[in-house]
């Protein structure tokens, strides 16, 4: 990168610009980019978010403007905004051309892992006002296996394209609870999207009557749709499921923790300062692992092993390390 870039970097300031994010509309990735938007208002950024996800949400998020994202247009938000830095797929979802959209000099086009390499934007500037921000257009994370998470990731980002700089957690306005009360609640999201992904119910089962007899309240969060087949695993435990992310939040709130797979659960979780145990079948420090606060822990088999082309790995997760940790926890506070 040349000095006559980095001096640009430097001079250039977001106080009072109008910048727009519109993120990849999975939960942990929408987590993700309220990391960005944070950058960027602590920087002076007039930020709005795009997110019919997250929209329900606002009273959390008092320092940004949520909207949902049916019907947006990128071409109009980069034309009312100064910069607008967009999920890579929503090139493809809005119904404008694709030409045209990228026409546009003050869109960034970002993606978790890779850009589609046909569309020609890895690497691609952003002009805002006077000032070209070089490589805007890019994978948040550049090298999985640098042992970074993904919010480490977002701030590398906004660091090296855009000369910005935050140390801050993201503020999220959760009320207290009343003076002397105790929080005894730990929340498990027991399934993703990916059955692949899913520590066995049955496992899940065994670990919540663990943290029941410790004296947690344990209940299960899960889709609609999911709501039978986990209450019949699951005996005796509630089994939630939530209307919106704001209910959701506001259930959270009430927690001490939350145990999930590789899932958007932690990572709101972990936002919201919890404490977080994912299990998973990857490596300790895998990517998109929780990132948001100190109090995130990784729970991996401690072996596999392959059996007709498929890993066997469920029956080598040490789970009974999530109670011990959970039992000190009970201890400190």
């Amino acid at each position: 990168m040349s000095q006559e870039v980095l001096n640009q970097k430097a001079c250039m300031s977001f106080a009072g610009k109008r910048v727009v994010i519109v993120p990849c509309p999975a939960l942990g990735d929408v987590t993700v980019y309220l990391r960005l938007a944070w950058i960027f208002h602590c920087n002076g950024a007039h930020v709005s978010f795009f997110s019919s996800l997250l929209a329900s949400a606002q009273n959390f998020f008092p320092w940004l403007h949520l909207a949902p994202d049916a019907g947006l247009r990128l071409q109009q938000l980069a034309s009312d905004h100064d910069l607008v830095v967009s999920y890579v797929n929503w090139l493809h979802r809005t119904g404008e051309v694709v030409a045209d959209v990228i026409a546009k000099p003050n869109i960034a086009y970002v993606t978790a892992k890779k850009l589609p390499s046909e569309l020609g934007l890895d690497g691609r500037e952003v002009r805002v006002a006077d000032t070209f921000f070089p490589g805007a257009s890019r994978p948040i994370c550049l090298q999985s296996r640098s042992g970074w998470n993904m919010v480490q990731w977002v701030d590398q980002y906004a660091q090296t394209v855009f000369g910005l700089v935050c140390k801050e957690p993201i503020h999220v306005a959760i009320s207290k609870p009343p003076c002397g009360a105790s929080v005894k609640r730990v929340s498990i999201f027991p399934t993703t999207p990916e059955p692949k992904k899913n520590y066995s119910l049955s496992g899940f089962a065994r670990l919540a009557i663990r943290l029941s007899r410790q004296g947690w309240e344990v209940d299960f969060i899960c889709v609609p749709g999911e709501h039978e087949a986990i209450q019949a695993s699951v005996g005796s435990f509630p089994v939630r499921s939530f209307s919106s992310i704001k209910l959701l939040m506001d259930h959270l709130a009430t927690c001490k923790a939350v145990i999930s797979n590789d899932s958007g659960g932690g990572h709101l979780g972990s936002l919201m300062g919890l404490h977080t145990f994912t299990i998973t079948r990857k490596h300790a420090e895998f990517v998109w692992r929780p990132g948001f606060n100190p109090h995130n822990k990784v729970v991996r088999p401690l072996f596999s092993l392959k059996v007709m082309g498929r890993y066997v790995w469920r029956p080598f997760v040490p789970v009974r390390r999530i109670p011990a940790a959970l039992a000190m926890l009970k201890v400190s506070s």
